[in-house]
């Protein structure tokens, strides 16, 4: 013998129909995304003054920005410029970026999968 249909209660509660449609406010969006829905990678300036903002200086890299620190203020003090470059380099392999001194006074800090090519690109001779 077939078992006859029985209906399911609603979970709604009775005399409401369906929950009103939510929109999104496109202005609340993040505005670093482009039209293509990728997130924009800034290059970003600071000047470091002292090894213990390195945290906060990681995170701007670990975000996906490049970055660009002045540590011409610390030159003299060359312990704390070893311990910079080799936080910043354990920090870059553990990510997959890329760290590279120049200019006597900078250093360059890429984010994952950006490398730094370390050969300079000459124009062909004419």
């Amino acid at each position: 013998m077939p078992m006859p249909f029985r209906k399911k209660p609603s979970l709604r509660p009775e005399g409401r129909g369906r929950e009103p449609r939510k929109y999104i406010d496109l202005s609340e969006m993040d505005s670093n995304v482009n039209a293509a829905g990728a997130t924009q990678m800034y290059v970003k300036f600071a000047e470091i003054n002292k090894f213990e903002d390195i945290g906060f200086f990681s995170q701007i890299v670990d975000d996906g920005d490049v970055l660009i620190l002045d540590y011409g203020a610390m030159q003299g003090d060359e312990l704390q410029l070893k311990r910079i470059m080799s936080e910043l380099k354990r920090s870059a392999s553990e990510t997959n970026g890329d760290v590279v001194s120049f200019g006597g006074k900078y250093i360059l800090v890429t984010p994952r999968g950006v490398k730094i090519q370390r050969e300079k690109i000459k124009p062909p001779e004419i």
